[in-house]
C-alpha cells in the first residue's frame, strides 16, 4: 500500500498514511510529463491513466480534425466565395428595384461574371476571411490558395480547357493564355467558362487566406468581450442567409419551383450557418490577446 501524498509504502494492514491524513492506495499513480499532462482526460469523476494507446488515438483525431478543418476553409475558399458573393451582391440592386429603380440583369452579370479579376469575389472573400480568421484563428485559412494555384498553374502550362464549347476560346488560338485566364479572352458570353471554374476559385481563395492572415497579424483574439466583432459575424451570417432567400423567393415567383434549387442552396445556406456558429464561438470565447 502507498501513500498517494508522500508516496511512501506501508505494510499490509494500514489503510491510511499516519503522516498525510489520506487514504492509502494500491498502486502509486504514475507521473506524467507536460506533454502528457496536457493529453490526461478526465471521465465521470475519474482520471485515466494515459497509455500509448490513447496518446495515438487523441493524435489520429487530431490529425483527422485538421484534415476536415482544412476542407472546410478550402471548400469556402474555392467554392463558398465565389458563388455566394454574387447572391449578396444582388441584394443591393434588388433594394434599387423596390424603389423604383429597374436594372438590366445583363449589368448585374456583367459585374459578377464577365469582368476579370472579379472585384465582387475578391472583396467578399477579404471580408470573411478576416471575420472568420480572427475568430477561429485556424492557421489551415492562410493556405487554401494553395490547391486553386495549383490547379490554375496545370491549367497554363497544359492549355487545358475545361469545357471546350468554342475553338475560338482556347488559349493559343487567336489569343495569348494570359489574356485566356486573366483577361477578357475567355468570357461566359463566348461560352467560355475557365475563368468561372479555375481563375476565380484561385482569386476567391487567395482573398479569404490574406483576409484571414490580416485578422491573425493586425487585430488579436476575438474574445467574448469583443461585442462588435461578434455582430459583424453575425449579420455577415444573416445577410447572406437572407440573400439567398430572398432570391429564392423572387426566382420561385418568376420560374415556378425546380427541384435544382436544392442543390443551389447548399453553399450559399451552407456559408450563412457557419458564419453563425463562428459568432457563437465568439460568445464563448475566453479574453485573449493573442
Amino acid at each position: 500500500m502507498f501513500c498517494p501524498e508522500c508516496r511512501a509504502e506501508h505494510r499490509p494492514g494500514f489503510t491510511r498514511c499516519a503522516d498525510c491524513d489520506v487514504d492509502l492506495v494500491q498502486d502509486l499513480p504514475v507521473q506524467l510529463s507536460g506533454t502528457e499532462k496536457t493529453l490526461q482526460r478526465t471521465w465521470t469523476g475519474r482520471t485515466e491513466r494515459l497509455t500509448q494507446d490513447s496518446i495515438e488515438w487523441f493524435r489520429t483525431k487530431s490529425l483527422i480534425k485538421s484534415v476536415l478543418t482544412f476542407g472546410l476553409h478550402q471548400f469556402i475558399g474555392m467554392y463558398g466565395i465565389p458563388y455566394t458573393a454574387p447572391l449578396v451582391f444582388s441584394l443591393a440592386f434588388k433594394f434599387l428595384f423596390l424603389f423604383g429603380h429597374g436594372y438590366p440583369q445583363k449589368t448585374f452579370y456583367s459585374i459578377v461574371s464577365e469582368k476579370p479579376y472579379f472585384p465582387v469575389q475578391i472583396i467578399f472573400g477579404l471580408v470573411i476571411g478576416w471575420l472568420v480568421g480572427r475568430a477561429l484563428r485556424h492557421r489551415s485559412m492562410v493556405w487554401v490558395w494553395v490547391l486553386p494555384l495549383a490547379i490554375l498553374c496545370y491549367s497554363l502550362v497544359t492549355a487545358r480547357v475545361l469545357i471546350p464549347t468554342s475553338v475560338f476560346a482556347r488559349p493559343g488560338v487567336f489569343q495569348s493564355r494570359f489574356s485566356h485566364y486573366f483577361g477578357w479572352g475567355c468570357r461566359p458570353a463566348a461560352h467560355c467558362l475557365d475563368q468561372l471554374l479555375i481563375t476565380m476559385p484561385f482569386y476567391s481563395s487567395l482573398a479569404y487566406s490574406m483576409g484571414a492572415a490580416l485578422a491573425r497579424k493586425t487585430l488579436g483574439y476575438a474574445s467574448s468581450q469583443n461585442k462588435k466583432h461578434f455582430r459583424a459575424v453575425m449579420f455577415a451570417g444573416v445577410i447572406v442567409l437572407a440573400a439567398f432567400i430572398i432570391d429564392l423567393a423572387i426566382s420561385t415567383q418568376r420560374n415556378g419551383w425546380h427541384n435544382m434549387y436544392l442543390l443551389f442552396a447548399v453553399t450559399p445556406t451552407g456559408l450563412g450557418a457557419f458564419l453563425l456558429y463562428v459568432g457563437s464561438k465568439i460568445s464563448r470565447q475566453p479574453v485573449s490577446s493573442a
